[in-house]
């Protein structure tokens, strides 16, 4: 368990991690999440992509992906993932696991999904029970909708409501709801712990079963969904450790890959 002078020790490194930036700048709060027991630092996005639109004239945003296959399993620490305002979520791996995990619940993680551990890191956590040992290609969704108290759908609702998809018939499940402060929506399309040494070593991603963005859907103020096409997005590569591959932006919904560079 992260305890509460690791999460101040962390607060503070990640004012000095140096992250890919979005949107050309970096966003207010563009630090990864709460690294791995034990580790100070923060973490680094590798790849980046963010909405070229604007934020505030949303309501919803849904996000597919499929998950790698990694080379390195066994020993790997990573995440792939999106913040929709001040609420992240994702997949995170840890040895032998992809979890789906959520992290950014400012308001109080009382009566979020019980299969995730909010006290790992205060904010939330990785996730247990039927939301863990995820496989390489398996597709699933997070749903964000702006909502009400009730958690019921609200384009003028004063909260943001996040949801996972398995695709394994169960329909989507709730993890998490926020209030809405700083204005963002991007993707990191790999977030990995380079900068806290050896012990942790990135995901090795294979390009032939890489990383893949799926499809996007956004919901506009008048509570219609839509898919997202390349023109919404611009993209972000800073590191020779990730690449981009087979970026589709002329696709209705945009899809891209990613793996290692």
């Amino acid at each position: 368990m992260v305890r509460s002078l690791l999460r101040v020790r962390w607060l503070a490194a990640a004012l000095i991690v140096a992250c890919v930036a979005v949107f050309g700048t970096t966003p207010a709060n563009a630090v990864p999440h709460p690294p791995p027991t034990g580790v100070t630092t923060a973490g680094v996005y590798a790849l980046t992509t963010g909405y070229n639109g604007t934020v505030g004239n949303t309501r919803g945003w849904t996000v597919t992906w499929k998950i790698p296959t990694l080379s390195n399993g066994s020993t790997a620490w990573g995440a792939v993932g999106q913040w929709y305002y001040n609420l992240e979520s994702g997949i995170y791996h840890t040895p032998g696991a992809w979890s789906v995990y959520y992290f950014g619940d400012d308001n109080g993680t009382t009566g979020n999904n019980s299969l995730c551990n909010a006290s790992l890191w205060g904010t939330g956590g990785t996730c247990t029970g039927a939301l863990t040992g995820l496989s390489a290609g398996q597709e699933l969704v997070f749903i964000y909708e702006w909502c009400d108290s009730n958690h019921s759908a609200n384009v003028n609702g004063t909260l943001i409501c996040l949801y996972v998809d398995l695709k394994d018939g169960n329909g989507r499940r709730f993890l998490a709801d926020d209030g809405r402060s700083t204005v963002e929506m991007y993707a990191h399309d790999i977030e990995d712990f380079s900068d806290s040494g050896p012990s942790y070593p990135i995901p090795s991603i294979s390009c032939t079963q890489p990383t893949v963005m799926v499809a996007q859907t956004v919901k506009s103020t008048s509570g219609t969904w839509s898919n997202m096409t390349g023109s919404q997005w611009n993209f972000n590569d800073s590191t020779p450790n990730y690449k981009f591959q087979n970026t589709n932006t002329s696709a209705n919904p945009a899809t891209w890959q990613s793996c290692t560079g």
